[in-house]
């Protein structure tokens, strides 16, 4: 369920690569349209003309452009995306998120991007994602400060999470060791790169995963030593946390992108979005709801820790846990 507030949306600009920002605002506010992410801000040209159509058309993000903040503060949640991904890959979960009282920060960490790894130019840089974050915290630290700034008053980043996904999951690893760290998601990864074993962790994984398997995810779970959390979803796969995959589950074009980029590939992208699978956006309702669950109760917001029984979980939907265990919340 949305939360108490509507989500504004707004773009920052690092300097070599950009950060999407949603904030809360005041539910009902807003005027206008809300905005939509078109494929031809992040996808290469040559790649639009191969795609499916409903891979290509603009997609509904939920969120209002530069919309005026409400009253804030409001913790800091980043999310990194996985291999091959940018950073509006997770708009509905960011949305939602925001809509219960978070700012949202998503990197395009260019150097595993969908526009790196389509071109085949891939670069290995250890740490860029720790540095990326580092960068933003700065950039909003000083906008939060700005007395005429559209994020003014609105961030606290005295309360700090990152959620990863695959590839951003290590990277949430990483920066679990930095000093502004609180807590920690991680969907479909594993322990790459985790050096403070005491963060609170939500470890998520899906039961069908064939990218990441989920004894990759439970081993996190299990070298973690503070307070943590590990649900399996049944019949989940690798990319059914992600905008695309309910487009491909109701399209069913997953013949058109074996097409375009091999049966190998195909496979790994369309990995929790076709009909064996359980529906991704069934998915995405139990892990928003785990998510902010998790995270109001560790950001000290409200003791919502009731809402991370295994039998609530269960209740909430078409997805439910193959495998829960929890240390506590």
């Amino acid at each position: 369920m949305p939360g108490d507030y509507d989500a504004g949306v707004t773009t920052i600009d690092l300097g070599d690569r950009l950060v999407e920002v949603w904030y809360p605002i005041g539910a009902g506010t807003a005027e206008g349209p809300t905005a939509l992410v078109e494929p031809a801000e992040v996808l290469p040209e040559f790649l639009l003309e191969l795609l499916p159509a409903s891979l290509t058309e603009p997609f509904d993000t939920g969120a209002y452009r530069d919309a005026e903040a409400a009253e804030g503060p409001f913790p800091v949640v980043f999310y990194s995306h996985g291999f091959g991904g940018y950073r509006l890959v997770a708009t509905t979960y960011a949305t939602h998120l925001a809509s219960h009282g978070f700012v949202v920060a998503a990197i395009d960490h260019l150097e595993r991007g969908l526009v790196a790894q389509v071109s085949g130019q891939l670069v290995a840089a250890p740490g860029q994602e720790v540095i990326d974050f580092n960068r933003t915290i700065d950039v909003l630290e000083a906008r939060t400060s700005g007395a005429e700034d559209l994020l003014a008053g609105v961030v606290d980043t005295t309360l700090v999470a990152v959620v990863g996904h695959s590839a951003g999951g290590g990277a949430a690893n990483q920066a679990a060791s930095e000093p502004w760290m609180d807590a920690a998601v991680s969907i479909a990864s594993g322990a790459g790169g985790l050096e403070a074993t005491d963060t609170p962790y939500l470890v998520v994984a899906g039961e069908r995963d064939g990218v990441v398997s989920p004894a990759g995810s439970y081993g996190l779970y299990e070298v973690l030593t503070g307070p943590r959390i590990y649900l399996e979803i049944a019949a989940a796969g690798h990319n059914s946390f992600t905008d695309v995959c309910p487009l491909l589950y109701e399209s069913g074009e997953v013949a058109e992108l074996e097409a375009l980029i091999g049966p190998e590939q195909t496979a790994r992208a369309a990995d929790g979005c076709t009909k064996e699978f359980v529906d991704p956006s069934a998915v995405q309702d139990l892990v928003e709801h785990a998510t902010v669950a998790f995270l109001v109760h560790h950001f000290g917001i409200a003791d919502v820790a009731d809402s991370l029984d295994e039998d609530v979980l269960t209740a909430i939907g078409a997805a439910v846990p193959s495998r829960f265990e929890s240390d506590g919340p």
